[in-house]
């Protein structure tokens, strides 16, 4: 039986999880797509370009689903968090580097933001100018997991079986 997650093991999973889906309606149908992601003071960030489907949607309509989960293959454990929020796009430069940053120490290399574009193959200005940071502000979150305890369901078998 899957009980509720309190606050805290919200906080830990966000933090730790390293994929999360993003769910925006375009076109009238529900989309859904996997994004790295951050987690920070309650809110939960992404970088995508700034142009394309995600950026023609969010801007015409803020609300979205982002979900995380993670499950062993023998379901004997899982993990899952929806949020229902609205997005905010930031697209000034100064603004978005402290997410990057945040980005790159979680998905990267333990470098600041000004070593990390300055590796081999990157370019500041074109980056910067390419990529937006979307925020994420929860107005409902939710939270729901189930670990099997073996000892616990292997005493109920034997039970049902006197």
């Amino acid at each position: 039986m899957s009980v509720e997650m309190t606050s805290e093991q919200i906080e830990q999973f966000l933090f730790c999880a390293r994929v999360g889906r993003l769910g925006i309606i375009a076109h009238d149908k529900p989309y859904v797509v996997p994004v790295g992601f951050g987690y920070s003071k309650g809110r939960v960030f992404f970088h995508t370009c700034a142009k394309g489907l995600k950026m023609n949607v969010l801007k015409k309509n803020p609300n979205v689903c982002f979900e995380v989960d993670e499950a062993l293959s023998d379901v004997t454990m899982f993990k899952s968090v929806i949020i229902q929020g609205t997005a905010e796009i930031i697209s000034d430069e100064k603004k978005m580097i402290p997410y990057l940053q945040k980005l790159i120490d979680k998905y990267r290399v333990p470098l600041s933001f000004d070593e990390y574009m300055t590796q081999p193959g990157r370019n500041r200005e074109k980056e910067l100018k390419a990529v937006r940071i979307c925020v994420i502000t929860p107005q409902t979150v939710t939270g729901r997991r189930f670990v099997q305890n073996k000892v616990l369901s292997d005493t109920a078998a034997s039970d049902s079986t006197s």
